[in-house]
């Protein structure tokens, strides 16, 4: 009888250990899933970076460019005042 309560109990751990291993291996398994992509996500990220990089650069681009635009229209307002009254003293 006792033989057969261990029987009994060696069979429910070993039960319980092929369900632990089950899940072992399913977590393994999407692990796995997981790290497949690294590499595409690390291009993707190097692309991005790039892409980041280009936009900063006209970024910059066109704010240097609104800087000349502001400076270029400063100087052709102070020309139009100087024409206005050079225009007035013509009249």
């Amino acid at each position: 009888m006792a033989n057969k309560k261990d029987n009994n109990y060696t069979d429910i751990l070993l039960e319980d250990i092929r369900d632990q291993n089950r899940a072992v291996l399913e977590a393994v398994g999407a692990m796995q899933d997981h790290v497949k992509l690294i590499p595409k996500m690390s291009e993707r990220l190097e692309k991005l970076e790039y892409d980041m990089a280009a936009v900063r650069m006209a970024t910059r681009v066109t704010n240097d460019s609104i800087k000349l635009i502001k400076i270029r229209t400063e100087k052709l307002e102070e020309h139009e005042t100087r024409i206005t009254k050079l225009e007035q003293k013509a009249a």
